[in-house]
Formats: C-alpha cells, structure tokens, sequence
C-alpha cells in the first residue's frame, strides 16, 4: 500500500443554518460520520453548539481531531447566516483550522437533486409535482396525485443527461432567493447562474428564455425546482409551457448530509480563507442596512 494510501482522511465540521432547518455534519472526506437536521424555528442560537457536541461525539472525534471547517454562507435567513457563520469562525480562529464558505443554495440544489431522482432519503412532506399536461391552476393538485408512471418512464431516459437545479428560498413579497445550478449525475451541483434575490416571476422569465434559445439536444432532461417550492408553484406555468413533463417541483429542506458533502468537496478543492475575513452572503442589504443608507 503507498503512504498516499496510508494517510488518514481528512475530518470536517459543516454548518448552515440559513434557514428555519439547522444542519450539523462531520466528514472524513466525502464520507458522513454523523450528521443531524433539525427544525430550529429560527432560534438556532438557543441549540446549535449542543447539536455540534452531540455530532462529535457521535463520531467518536474530538474538536482538536478536526481538519477543517465549512459553512453556508447564505443566502437566507440575516439572523440564521451570521449564527453559523460567527460560530465557525470563531471554533477555526480558537483550534487554528482553515475554514470555507459555501452557498447555501448549492446545498439545498444537491438535497433537492437527490430526492428528486430517489437517491437520497425522502422526508414525509416532501412533495414531488411532475407538470406534464398540467396547467398553472391545476399544479397545486397535482402534489397529491404524484408523477404518474408513464412520466417518470420518460425521465429515466433522460438520467444520463444534463439536468437544471432551481433551488428557492422564499424571501418574502413574492422574490426568493436561488440560482441555477446543474448536474449530470454525482456529485456536487455546479453553478451556471450565481446566488441571487429576485422577484419570482421575473426569475421565471429568465430561465424560460434561457431555455427557450437552446436548441433541442441542448436543453435539460429535467428542470428540478426545489426547496420553498409551496408559494410559487403557480409562477412556473410559464416555464412549464416550454419544457412540458421537464419540470418538476419539488418542497424540500436542506439536509445535513448533503451541506456535509458541499462543504467538504469546498474544503478538499483548497478552498478556504482567513477566519476574520469570511462573510455572509445575504445577496441585499438588511432592512436596517437600507434605512441607515436612506437617512445617512
């Protein structure tokens, strides 16, 4: 065996509590150790060091055993982003580790991604609408029914090929936050389009011209639109009128797991910086940032 082989794995803490879900991951690599997504409510601070000793502890690692640390960076929550993101440059400034930011959105695209296409577990309120023959008032019903077999035959074929990733996180007055990101299998998701704030509609706007000047073999196999899917199901009609049974919605929660896996392939890439320098990533100014601005 060669002492490349022989070297130990690497061991990462990861942390998002951009929204109301708190995730806690440790990996040895891309591997889960312990992982842990909760229903905070928005009140991370109150259980998030808990849950990192309980995640420690069940991996069987101590804080000084750890080679790096990653963290959602948002967008999302103003509150939920700096708790984890101050909590982790606070552990990698006391233990000196490297420590990485990744998106947020990244991470919900892979869970959204993995539950789409049954690879990874799927929660009892997640919701799978496939759109084909459906119009925009009938999708709210469709979350019942499900795909039907026939449509998600037609899917199958598409599984080797490119597929789109339209992670939502509803922002309020009709904008949410997300971007594009894109797979063709494994892996973490790659962004086409960075992290933004905008209103629905015009998002959809975007991405059905985008798709609209593609060329047959061009296109995706599949739109998967994840997360806070519940509010905007009837603005993708649009987007649906173009790329037929394509599209799928589906409402889901980041999961620990999968932040894990984006946080390490961030860390295993290189990808870190100095703990003081680290920052959120909330795409807009805070309401008492804009104030500030409009009477300065």
């Amino acid at each position: 065996m060669s002492e490349m082989n022989e070297q130990p794995r690497k061991r990462f803490l990861v942390l998002d509590t951009s929204t109301a879900a708190q995730v806690v991951a440790v990996m040895e690599g891309q591997k889960v150790l312990a992982a842990e997504s909760s229903n905070a409510d928005r009140n991370h601070s109150v259980g998030l060091l808990d849950s990192i000793a309980r995640m420690l502890e069940a991996a069987s690692i101590s804080r000084r055993e750890l080679d790096g640390i990653a963290v959602g960076v948002g967008p999302g929550s103003y509150t939920g982003i700096r708790i984890a993101v101050t909590t982790a440059k606070t552990l990698a400034w006391t233990l000196q580790l490297p420590v990485a930011g990744f998106s947020s959105l990244a991470a919900l695209a892979l869970s959204g991604y993995l539950q789409a296409t049954g690879n990874g577990e799927k929660n009892d309120t997640d919701t799978l609408i496939n759109t084909s023959s459906v119009g925009a008032d009938e999708l709210s019903n469709q979350a019942t029914s499900g795909a039907n077999p026939q449509q998600a035959e037609q899917n199958v074929s598409r599984a080797t090929t490119e597929s789109w990733i339209v992670p939502l996180m509803d922002a309020r007055r009709g904008q949410v936050y997300t971007g594009l990101f894109t797979t063709e299998g494994e892996g973490v998701p790659y962004c086409v389009e960075a992290d933004r704030i905008i209103l629905m509609d015009d998002w959809v706007d975007q991405l059905s011209e985008r798709y609209r000047v593609l060329s047959e073999q061009e296109r995706p196999a599949n739109v998967y639109i994840v997360g806070d899917t519940a509010l905007h199901e009837q603005r993708v009609a649009k987007l649906v009128e173009l790329a037929g049974d394509r599209v799928q919605l589906l409402a889901c929660s980041l999961e620990a797991e999968d932040a894990g896996s984006v946080g390490a392939a961030a860390l295993l890439s290189g990808q870190s910086e100095p703990a003081h320098t680290l920052l959120p990533n909330y795409t807009q100014l805070s309401e008492a940032e804009a104030n500030l601005l409009r009477h300065s």
